[in-house]
């Protein structure tokens, strides 16, 4: 039962030590690094400024990252050994700078990260991390190309062996070849590239390897490098290019091969074990790290978007029938969609951080794990996709503004769609590993009969919903002769089953959190939780249940009556949800999610006293 306030008629707020349970689970990470970087965030630094070009813009983010840099302590242990410190970085940065996310997860993740993960202990290198780690240069990263795209095992860009210098020749040979978006466009700002290319020894194709190239100075582009601006992203305003290599001499020290090395040291080549697919995935090692970095930011934009939404909606009133003013959470219409994005919110906050678990206990590169960061990307940044623009439309125009924070997180979030593998495409490899049963059993079907408020029949319909679709997709998978037909023809069901694996996970953690709740109070709000999500997805499928016989004839009807029951139940404690989610407005600063938002207008907007009338 919900407490009320007797003196207010409203409900009483959670005690302290029930938001601090709830926050708990709710939230991935340290009290005390969250703490750090909130501090961090919210000094003047970070504050929001509007009015800038693109380039100004990129530039800003660069002298954001090099405060960050100054915090962090020692950057070799922070980026190779610490996960949990550094998502938490990653979703701070989400709240308060989407540009800034970029450039953290590339500089940190995907330059000097692949250069400590794959260079082994040549001196030469030793001197490239200390330059990064001292951010005298800000590493990138270039692997895509402008005519592959997504397919970056077919990158065209050469690095021939010339075995009388002891160096590769990096070349662009052709306009398709051509790096595509890499930020190294801004000028003054030296850069440091990690740069995928095809590896030539003696006319042979050793497959893609990892080369670590200096792109810019001081005085702009490098030798043998050209550089064209791809002009204005909106929303992400980093220097993006277009970067072409006309003959680039790499020494090869500089050659990341340490796990495999293809010449030995007399320039011989050493007759390693010859897999350009095992090459081509070590290449890309970091990219499933990448994965969870921007899942981690985009995850918390989707909380902040949320946390600023329902503050506004209880201190934003209107005038009702007999004139009196009430919040505008008071319209059912409001909350339906707010308490929608909350446990929406909250379902693939809950998935995310068991996968950055099970990501911390086991290895990036097996095939659990790379299937749980692919269906977690894709479910949690499509869910915020669709959460941060109902959080602007409920916020009205005032949500539309950059200073009021979520306008911003819609460029993050299209971004994180896009970046470390498109989601369609990572979604579709995931789900073809599931078919193939590799690391994968479906669940047993074991519907049965219940009633719709009872978790355990929900998760057995979610269970049987993936195990059907699984068999629909093998038994589809079968047919024709062409390989690429058969795995085009099943494509839109592996997709499907991709999605309904990870809405079944999420609500199996968002089961087990309520099940260990120690509070009353708190097990009932995850149960909320729980229940609103899952007779929202239930409702997206209700005639696929309806078809399989697995839900009765007249259960669908009763879906919107409980699902307005569960938000009756929630709307109480909504408040308590997103003060759980850590987020303060004295890090976000955001006008509409103060308790008097037009005072907060007068402070950040000063005008000469007005006249009283």
């Amino acid at each position: 039962m919900v407490a009320h306030d007797a003196r207010s008629q409203t409900p009483a707020r959670l005690a302290a030590d029930q938001v601090a349970e709830l926050r708990g689970l709710l939230r991935y990470g340290a009290d005390e690094e969250h703490d750090r970087y909130a501090k961090l965030f919210s000094t003047a630094a970070f504050d929001q400024v509007e009015a800038c070009s693109p380039a100004e813009n990129a530039a800003l983010a660069y002298r954001r990252l090099r405060l960050v840099n100054a915090e962090l302590g020692p950057v070799r242990e922070f980026v190779s050994g610490d996960l949990e410190r550094f998502l938490v970085l990653h979703e701070w940065a989400g709240v308060l700078d989407p540009t800034l996310v970029s450039v953290l997860t590339i500089h940190y993740n995907l330059c000097l990260g692949a250069v400590l993960e794959l260079g082994g202990d040549r001196p030469e290198l030793a001197a490239v991390v200390d330059e990064l780690a001292r951010m005298d240069s800000v590493g990138v990263f270039l692997a895509t190309e402008l005519g592959y795209g997504n397919n970056v095992a077919e990158l065209r860009t050469r690095a021939v062996y010339d075995r009388s210098t002891d160096e590769f020749v990096l070349t662009t040979p052709s306009h398709e070849a051509r790096k595509f978006m890499p930020n190294t466009g801004l000028d003054g700002v030296p850069k440091i590239a990690v740069v995928l290319a095809r590896l030539e020894v003696d006319g042979a194709d050793e497959g893609v390897f990892p080369f670590v190239v200096r792109i810019r100075d001081e005085n702009g582009p490098c030798r043998g490098v050209d550089i064209k601006s791809l002009g204005d992203k909106p929303g992400l305003a980093l220097d993006n290019a277009v970067t072409t290599f006309r003959g680039v001499r790499v020494p090869r020290a500089l050659l990341l091969d340490a796990a495999e090395p293809v010449i030995g040291p007399d320039g011989s080549r050493t007759g390693a074990a010859r897999s350009l697919r095992r090459r081509f995935t070590r290449a890309m090692t970091r990219v499933q790290t990448g994965k969870l970095c921007l899942t981690s930011a985009t995850a918390a934009a989707a909380r902040a978007s949320v946390f600023i939404a329902v503050r506004h909606a209880h201190s934003r009133r209107v005038t009702v029938s007999g004139g009196r003013s009430v919040p505008v959470m008071t319209f059912r219409t409001h909350q339906a969609q707010l308490l929608d994005a909350l446990a929406r919110t909250c379902a693939v906050s809950v998935l995310l951080n068991e996968t950055r678990r099970q990501a911390a206990r086991g290895s990036l590169a097996s095939v659990e794990v790379k299937r749980a960061l692919a269906v977690t990307k894709a479910l949690v940044t499509w869910t915020a996709q669709d959460v941060v623009t109902t959080c602007i439309e409920r916020c009205g125009a005032r949500g539309m503004f950059a200073h009021n924070r979520i306008s911003p997180y819609v460029a993050l979030v299209q971004g994180s769609i896009t970046a470390e593998g498109d989601n369609q495409v990572v979604l579709l490899d995931a789900a073809n590993e599931m078919l193939l049963g590799r690391g994968y059993e479906p669940p047993v079907p074991a519907p049965g009969r219940g009633t719709l408020d009872d978790p355990e029949f929900l998760l057995r319909l979610f269970s049987h919903r993936e195990n059907r679709t699984y068999e629909e997709a093998r038994a589809a998978r079968k047919t024709g002769d062409d390989p690429f037909e058969r795995t085009n023809g099943v494509g839109l069901l592996a997709s499907e089953l991709g999605r309904v694996h990870g809405v079944r996970r999420a609500l199996e953690e968002l089961h087990t959190l309520a099940q260990r709740a120690t509070s009353s109070e708190v097990g009932a709000i995850l149960r909320a939780l729980f229940l609103r999500f899952a007779l929202a997805e239930l409702s997206r499928d209700a005639a696929w249940h309806l078809c399989e016989g697995t839900l009765e004839p007249a259960q669908p009807r009763e879906l919107p009556a409980l699902i307005a029951a569960v938000d009756e139940r929630l709307l109480p404690r909504v408040e308590d949800v997103v003060d759980a989610f850590g987020i303060s407005n004295d890090v976000l600063r955001a006008p509409i999610a103060s308790a008097d938002y037009v005072e907060a207008y007068a402070e950040l907007l000063p005008v000469p006293d007005l006249p009283l009338v």
